[in-house]
């Protein structure tokens, strides 16, 4: 079975409106773990299957407590662990500690620590990298993979190596690609196109009492860096049911990461292009990101 449905699908279960917002949940429990001698911390809300949400840059894994995770906890147990780099947890100074496998690695351990078989996975932006690897390394843990607004593992290389449209806009990551520890942070520009006032004032916040060293680490160990014509062939085919929500107005990356893309996802995937939202597609529209979410995983249930 193969969606690319833009419509909004009705909910085949749960009488409560995701376009409702509930009362704002609490902080959830914070758990640390180590995993190999990195501290890697997460906070966990609700009961019933995982849904784990990881956060991307520039944020923190409180990103998704205000609008999905009021809703989302009714059904799932959700799991949101804070990237390696972003305090809580470690910040290890090697760029080769920030790896692909590192990630998955961090969050196999966080569902080893929760005795968790199989899971749904939701990430935006670096936490969709790691998702998409997560579910790549081990397609049978993972019922559904939703990601938002991310680098696309099957295009995301070989797309800004050879579009000049790509590597425009990926301009804003050369001060990322020369960063070194020490120099200013530049918190402004950071948080410039987060569009809720009080989120951006928070993760402003954030990323002034924190080192920004390791967050840093990201862009250097996963961005394609000038100069840019490498020759790059297509990337991995993923094996699970996918759901790709993409905020329509995202300053950073360009909609021909889409290209080829049903052919990318074996088991699937459903796209859904949401008009006037960002790049936090899932802050900037909730209401339409929750019903897609809820009507996606719906969906699988179903065909079950």
């Amino acid at each position: 079975m193969r969606w690319a449905s833009l419509s909004l699908l009705a909910w085949s279960y749960a009488s409560v409106s995701a376009g409702t917002l509930p009362a704002r949940h609490e902080n959830g429990k914070s758990i640390f773990i180590n995993n190999n001698g990195t501290t890697i911390h997460y906070r966990k809300y609700g009961s019933g299957p995982y849904l784990v949400m990881q956060h991307g840059f520039p944020d923190r894994e409180t990103s998704f407590e205000e609008f999905q995770v009021p809703y989302f906890a009714k059904f799932y147990t959700i799991i949101a662990p804070t990237l390696r780099g972003f305090p809580p947890s470690s910040i290890p100074t090697r760029l080769e500690e920030y790896t692909g496998e590192n990630l998955v690695s961090d969050l196999f351990a966080v569902l080893l620590h929760e005795k968790a078989d199989k899971v749904t996975l939701f990430g935006h932006d670096f936490g969709g990298i790691a998702t998409q690897s997560f579910a790549l390394a081990f397609p049978d843990r993972v019922e559904a993979l939703i990601v938002a607004n991310t680098g696309l593992l099957h295009s995301f290389d070989r797309i800004i190596n050879s579009d000049p449209e790509a590597q425009r806009y990926a301009r804003y990551t050369l001060p990322y690609l020369a960063y070194e520890p020490g120099q200013p942070k530049n918190v402004s520009s950071l948080v410039q196109n987060l569009r809720d006032p009080e989120h951006k004032a928070d993760i402003a916040a954030y990323l002034d009492a924190s080192s920004i060293d390791g967050m840093m680490n990201y862009y250097k160990m996963f961005y394609p860096a000038p100069p840019y014509g490498r020759n790059v062939t297509a990337g991995p085919v993923q094996q699970v049911p996918t759901l790709l929500l993409w905020g329509e107005e995202d300053p950073y990356f360009t909609p021909k990461l889409w290209d080829g893309l049903v052919g990318f996802f074996a088991k699937g995937v459903r796209h859904v292009i949401v008009p006037g939202a960002g790049h936090w597609v899932y802050r900037d529209a909730w209401q339409t990101v929750n019903r897609e979410i809820r009507s996606f995983l719906g969906s699988l249930k179903e065909a079950h």
